[in-house]
């Protein structure tokens, strides 16, 4: 078979495959500098979302809602010193690029009523007064204007802010960067003594989420790799089982970060998990084959059988479990929002070249060192096997999985259910604020600026009038800013600004400045009037040209998407039910639609896993030829997703951008093992067809790479939790649990599932020996198809005989019937030299009689020439009967027609013999 031929070609051209493989490392090494970080929240949203049209079409009414907010704290912000440091900031960030608006004391205009007219003035002027006097009426006034307090000015006149509204050109990936760096240069220019300053805002919070991915990727991965791997040296006692999945695994993190490259992928805070990914499953690989061939050199096998053995017998299991994990990862390239869809691709593409490497450099390496110290057999096992003693530690498992299998069974379903109770507590978190720990400086200035004036997260709510100059409207301004008391009601919003608080505060002032008069008058020509005071670069953020849409920008303190999804369905039962249906309200800004993604996120994950599961359940079906079979294969894989999404929900850990890859993660490796497990399972129940004892004979190859594997790569995760990044930290934690609990259901869930299932692979059926000639041709395959007879040779044992060699011997007891696949045989009655009395060609089948009950052979059967013989007892035929129905029941047929056709032919004779 070709797949066979691929691995042994590469164990006879080591040199060549290297260099091939070197080769394209190479070139993948060269698209590295290229590679991007991407820190936007862009890649959150929902593509192809129609509030993301509606967005822009928003910013284009109102500007952008990116507001980086720098705080200046103080004994008196009104004092000359501090005002004249605000007004040379804003001065400089009005002129910056990608700057589109500036409020601060300096910038705003005053609303004043000055007998019968209205102020409206700038606040501070173009210079900054040092009289007392003026500074303390500019002080009186804007302490007096709602409209400044918590949004430029705190009440107690001790911080102030420069709100900067900025909007990046398309394809500008660096501005953040560079804003960012600029406004830190010019506030480190400005602080003095007793002046503390500082900067918040999204483009802070993007780049410093920049910086943390990329310290993670360049730092923490590294360190959890070493730990991975000296955990897998302390646990194998081998440098092969250390230095080999190091080699694949950066060679695999070139190759897959090269093709990102090459695909326009970058680093975000999904794709950087993919180097992890690399490591994780492609690590796994490694260790079941390295595994594989230390079995083989512990039972004496000599190195270079044991080589092409090990290469050969992992290439159907290896190929299997890549095609599925690739098609499971893959399936999140079909999502709508960028970054999951771009983790899907790269972790895709990734996987692949990670099998191509391992199938590739696992054997070369192998070949070249030198044959490792191997644990020897020390113990011998009731069936005179001599075992190492993890063999006998491993039999101990199997032994207590098969006594207490139904307490086990029970227990995984009560905790399953319990865990998929807890599941209804998970809660879907997409904010960036909420990715960083409560320690870091972006916290704590989000907190201080929620304490100190407003929070920095907003989002607007568009009031579409349908009608132009409807905006001025008494009836629509009054029903904005009953909406504005609404939400001053609750927690969760700190501050709100509409043109009804313009039309208020103007009010109040044409009317002595009386708090009563703080209201939206009932005359539509009144309101025109105040309209016709105000500048419009003052109040074009809250209002279009042509008077027909309003804007209210809302600052909150809310990090949580859960949360903010319970506030916009509060405003939305609240215009509902108090606004008309002329009145079309809507919510949009960059948070509004990241938070959309959220729900989408959740479903889209729920969908993932559904249709990886039944593509999964599918190929494991065709692999193993029984839907039944393929369908079991997943409950190990299942359980632990199972059991961490379970533990997420009542410890209330929210299911982000970090979570949602955690149960990916666990299926990637569950499915792994669970695929190696299951054909080493079928290899050996073939080979001595009891379950039981197959079962066993499993658990001691797989055993090891299955534990050593999972603790190290949980030790390997666990060091991720030192990132500073929330989601990883919780990536990391929930990792590690989700490998030890893989572990656990691999080893006592797995082997009682396969002790009870029948498992036939396609594969060795594939390779099961049948002469084609004989089939359709000899009477027990009669109207049998080759793959039919292939099935029944599976389920039989094959042996070869060299001529001359005895196959049966006279007046042994045996239960067996046998078919000749090839060759010539020839019944004697006395061995190889005694008389032949029957040839015995290919296609021919003998000792029929013992299938119905044992008996004695009443001859001996010798090989003429080489012989290949297919052995069928009466458990084989049963296995056969459970497994193919269909096949059996010809079978069966055919064997009747040839026992009732050799009785006519003896009862014939008996009555010649009469």
């Amino acid at each position: 078979m070709n797949l066979k031929k691929i691995p042994l070609w590469i164990v006879a051209n080591p040199i060549v495959s290297t260099a091939i493989i070197l080769v394209i490392t190479a070139f993948f090494a060269l698209q590295l500098p290229r590679l991007e970080i991407d820190a936007s929240a862009e890649g959150l949203m929902v593509q192809n979302d129609p509030a993301r049209t509606y967005y822009e079409e928003i910013k284009k009414k109102f500007g952008s809602d990116n507001l980086t907010v720098v705080v200046i704290k103080a004994k008196d912000v009104f004092s000359q010193e501090v005002l004249q440091t605000i007004q040379r900031l804003s001065n400089t960030l009005q002129g910056s690029p990608g700057v589109s608006r500036v409020e601060s004391l300096t910038t705003v205009n005053n609303i004043k009523g000055e007998g019968d007219f209205l102020n409206t003035d700038p606040l501070v002027g173009a210079d900054v007064p040092g009289d007392s006097k003026k500074l303390g009426k500019i002080r009186s006034d804007t302490l007096g204007n709602p409209i400044f307090i918590n949004n430029i000015v705190a009440k107690d006149g001790k911080v102030t802010a420069i709100n900067v509204y900025t909007e990046a050109k398309a394809g500008d990936k660096t501005f953040n960067t560079n804003f960012v760096k600029m406004v830190d240069s010019l506030i480190a220019k400005e602080k003095h003594e007793g002046v503390e300053m500082y900067q918040v805002g999204t483009p802070l919070t993007k780049v410093t989420l920049g910086d943390y991915i990329f310290a993670d990727v360049t730092s923490l991965v590294p360190f959890a790799i070493i730990f991975l791997l000296a955990t897998l040296l302390i646990a194998f006692r081998s440098f092969q089982a250390c230095v080999i999945p190091m080699v694949t695994g950066l060679v695999s993190i070139i190759w897959v970060l090269g093709l990102m490259v090459l695909l326009d992928i970058p680093i975000n805070v999904i794709t950087a998990i993919v180097p992890a990914l690399m490591i994780a499953i492609g690590f796994t690989e490694d260790t079941h084959m390295i595994s594989e061939y230390h079995n083989k050199l512990e039972v004496g096998m000599a190195k270079m059988d044991a080589l092409r053995e090990m290469s050969t017998e992992a290439a159907l299991p290896v190929l299997i479990t890549t095609f599925t994990t690739v098609v499971g990862f893959g399936s999140n390239a079909l999502s709508n929002i960028t970054m999951i869809s771009q983790f899907g691709l790269a972790s895709a593409v990734g996987l692949t070249a990670n099998w191509i490497i391992s199938a590739v450099l696992v054997p070369v390496i192998l070949l070249y060192w030198r044959v490792p110290k191997v644990h020897k057999a020390e113990h011998r096992t009731e069936d005179g096997r001599m075992v190492t003693r993890f063999t006998v530690f491993m039999n101990v498992i199997g032994a207590w999985n098969l006594r207490w299998r139904k307490p086990i069974s029970v227990v995984t379903i009560v905790l399953t259910a319990l865990s998929l109770w807890g599941t209804y507590n998970l809660k879907v978190n997409t904010d960036f604020i909420s990715f960083f720990k409560e320690n870091t400086f972006i916290r704590k200035r989000v907190k201080d600026i929620h304490e100190s004036l407003s929070g920095v997260v907003n989002f607007y709510i568009a009031v579409e009038t349908g009608k132009d100059d409807l905006a001025k409207d008494p009836d629509t301004l009054l029903r904005v800013a009953k909406l504005q008391d609404y939400l001053k009601s609750l927690k969760s919003v700190d501050n709100t600004i509409s043109l009804a608080n313009y039309i208020r505060v103007m009010h109040r002032e044409m009317n002595g400045g009386k708090p009563e008069f703080e209201i939206v008058p009932d005359k539509r020509e009144l309101i025109a009037q105040y309209l016709l005071t105000l500048d419009n670069n003052e109040i074009n953020k809250y209002v279009d040209f042509n008077y027909s849409t309003l804007n209210i920008a809302v600052r909150h303190n809310l990090s949580s998407s859960s949360q903010l999804t319970e506030l916009l369905d509060k405003i939305k039962a609240y215009t509902d039910k108090n606004f008309p249906k002329n009145l079309k309200v809507q919510f949009t800004g960059e948070g509004i639609l990241i938070n959309n993604a959220a729900d989408y996120m959740a479903l889209n994950q729920i969908t993932s896993f559904g249709q990886t599961f039944l593509i999964i359940g599918l190929i494991h079906a065709a692999l193993f030829m029984s839907l039944k079979a393929g369908f079991l294969s997943l409950l190990p894989n299942l359980v632990p997703i199972f059991y961490i999404l379970g533990i997420m929900g009542f410890l209330g850990i929210p299911f982000d951008v970090g979570t949602c890859l955690v149960a990916t993660i666990a299926l990637g490796i569950a499915v792994d093992d669970t695929v190696h497990h299951m054909v080493h399972y079928s290899r050996e129940l073939n080979e001595v067809h009891d379950q039981e004892i197959a079962m066993y004979r499993t658990l001691e190859s797989e055993g090891r790479p299955i534990i050593y594997s999972s603790i190290a790569l949980a030790a390997g995760f666990g060091i991720l939790a030192f990132s500073n990044f929330v989601p990883i930290w919780y990536f990391a934690i929930l990792s590690a649990v989700a490998m030890i609990l893989a572990m656990f259901t691999e080893l006592s869930l797995t082997p009682i599932l396969v002790v009870s299932t029948r498992l036939v692979s396609v594969w060795d059926t594939l390779l099961a020996k049948m002469n084609k000639d004989i089939v359709g041709t000899t009477p027990i395959f009669q109207n049998f198809w080759l793959w039919e007879a292939k099935k029944v040779a599976v389920m039989g044992k094959l042996t070869t005989f060299k001529k001359g060699e005895t196959m049966v011997r006279k007046g042994e007891v045996g239960n067996e019937m046998y078919l000749i696949i090839s060759g010539r045989a020839g019944v004697t009655d006395s061995g190889p030299q005694g008389k032949v009395i029957k040839n015995l060609p290919a296609g021919e089948i003998f000792g029929e009689m013992a299938i119905v009950e044992k008996a004695v052979r009443a001859a001996d059967v010798v090989a003429l020439e080489d012989v290949e013989l297919l052995g069928i007892d009466d458990k084989a035929l049963e296995r056969l009967r459970k497994r193919f129905p269909f096949t059996a029941a010809k079978l069966f047929l055919n064997l009747s027609r040839i026992i009732s056709g050799r009785l006519r032919e003896t009862t014939e004779k008996l009555t010649q013999a009469v």
